[in-house]
């Protein structure tokens, strides 16, 4: 198993944080629990003192000897006493350990009348867990007078309680490292899951899924991964749309071209049929030429590399411009054209809007029949916008189609588009440039008398004045 392996990782944390806070949690409780059981031992040996003590001037038994190395056998204590002349006697398993590491200021203090409490090591050891809590304190025997040293025989709380803490401690170290193991599985597993989508994905299978169904982040990420996935999906299949429809643009006018070409070979032909031929040459080359001008201005917006240069200017003087400059087309098809302009100042690239009402009024004219009307209106609204509206008395665009009419390539009516030149493109570039100004455009139903509606939506103001 790799060492960067997220699994490994958090295994690996968790004995970190545990290791630290099961060390942490024992120096405290230990420091806590020596402090405690140092009062507690101190007082329990003291009182023993006192307690033999008493029974003895109670009792009054025949020798203080055997009185002493009974009750020393009874309390399970090692007993060192000495007299006032430096003669000492011990029973107990330390007696002989206690003496010896007595000193005489010790000594002095406990016929001083102080009661002495110290930590003498068990049988000469250093290891600070094995040594014993011993007590001195001055007692009467009768008429003797005794320091009166004693320690416990057997095992001191303190060892029993780092023992007993050590296999607790120990005990959740082992069953919280084999729990969480199995719980590491769990939270690693639906990662392992998105890993191997990831990779069908990176492969170009946009079709994988994560079906995971859980409620948080590993549930969010997992929402996050199908719906990348699903918008791959689209892009893959608009693509594959885009590949063909290019394709398919590209093909046709090149056969045409060809094919006149090849008949203009043949020397039985009149000269009108010859020229008849030429046009057909030159439109289908003007149409390719369309087609790349097109393709390169919608991969320019799209690098957002594309010339922008915002400033302020006339948008009904624009419009009446533009208008103009198609006057030709609009005219040869005898179109009424309506204007309803006002004094509007707006804040954008003129270069850009140009093409738009461009194209936008060429579609017009286009799907517009001889003796129809197009009219072209403006309006500002309150939050600071101004919507442009193209109305025609044409055929108007179905309801299925005006969600897609900006799409590239897309033709509601593809024969009649071929006919008339177009490729899908205008639109696409519009929605683009507008999209570019922090604007909308979108086709909207036509009035009681038919026809189709294209409304552009722009701010007064430069988008980042906008934002702020």
């Amino acid at each position: 198993m790799k060492v960067r392996s997220l699994y490994v990782r958090l295994v690996g944390m968790f004995l970190v944080v545990v290791l630290v806070s099961i060390s942490a949690s024992f120096l405290i409780t230990s420091q806590q629990f020596r402090r405690d059981i140092k009062v507690e031992m101190t007082m329990q040996l003291a009182n023993t003192v006192t307690d033999i003590e008493r029974l003895y001037n109670a009792t009054a038994p025949r020798g203080l000897m055997n009185f002493l190395s009974e009750t020393a056998r009874l309390t399970n204590v090692s007993l060192v006493g000495i007299s006032r002349d430096g003669q000492w006697f011990g029973f107990g398993q330390r007696y002989r350990s206690i003496a010896n590491q007595l000193e005489p200021e010790q000594v002095a203090d406990v016929f001083a009348g102080s009661t002495v409490s110290v930590q003498m090591e068990d049988n000469g050891t250093t290891d600070n867990k094995m040594r014993m809590r011993t007590v001195g304190k001055l007692a009467h025997f009768g008429r003797v007078e005794l320091a009166v040293f004693v320690s416990p025989d057997r095992v001191p709380q303190e060892r029993s309680f780092m023992r007993t803490s050590n296999m607790l401690l120990l005990t959740l170290l082992i069953v919280g490292s084999l729990l969480f193991l199995v719980a590491a599985h769990y939270v690693v597993k639906p990662l392992k899951q998105l890993k191997r989508a990831t990779g069908r994905l990176a492969k170009g299978d946009f079709s994988v899924r994560v079906p995971l169904n859980r409620k948080d982040e590993l549930g969010d990420l997992a929402d996050s991964f199908n719906t990348m996935a699903d918008s791959l999906s689209r892009l893959e299949a608009m693509r594959s749309d885009f590949v063909s429809s290019v394709s398919h643009e590209l093909q046709s006018p090149l056969t045409s071209i060809g094919g006149f070409a090849e008949a203009l070979r043949t020397s039985e032909m009149t000269d009108e049929e010859r020229n008849h031929y030429v046009d057909i040459i030159k439109q289908e080359s003007g149409r390719l030429s369309r087609l790349s001008d097109n393709m390169l201005r919608l991969a320019s917006l799209d690098s957002r590399h594309h010339p922008f240069h915002p400033q302020p200017f006339r948008l009904d003087r624009q419009l009446r411009d533009n208008v103009l400059a198609c006057e030709p087309q609009w005219a040869d098809k005898r179109i009424e054209l309506e204007l309803h302009l006002h004094d509007t100042v707006i804040h954008a690239d003129a270069d850009s809007l140009s093409q738009v009402w461009i194209n936008v009024l060429h579609n017009a004219i286009k799907f517009t029949p001889a003796g129809g009307r197009i009219a072209v209106g403006m309006q500002e609204t309150g939050g600071g916008t101004v919507t442009v509206r193209f109305s025609d008395s044409g055929p108007g665009i179905p309801e299925d189609a005006r969600g897609r009419i900006f799409e590239r390539f897309y033709k509601a009516d593809p024969s009649r588009d071929r006919s008339a030149g177009g490729n899908g493109l205008g639109l696409s570039i519009v929605k683009q440039i507008v999209s570019r100004h922090g604007g909308t455009v979108e086709a909207e139903p036509g009035g009681a008398g038919g026809g189709a509606v294209i409304a552009v939506t722009l701010p007064l103001l430069p988008q980042e004045e906008l934002d702020e």
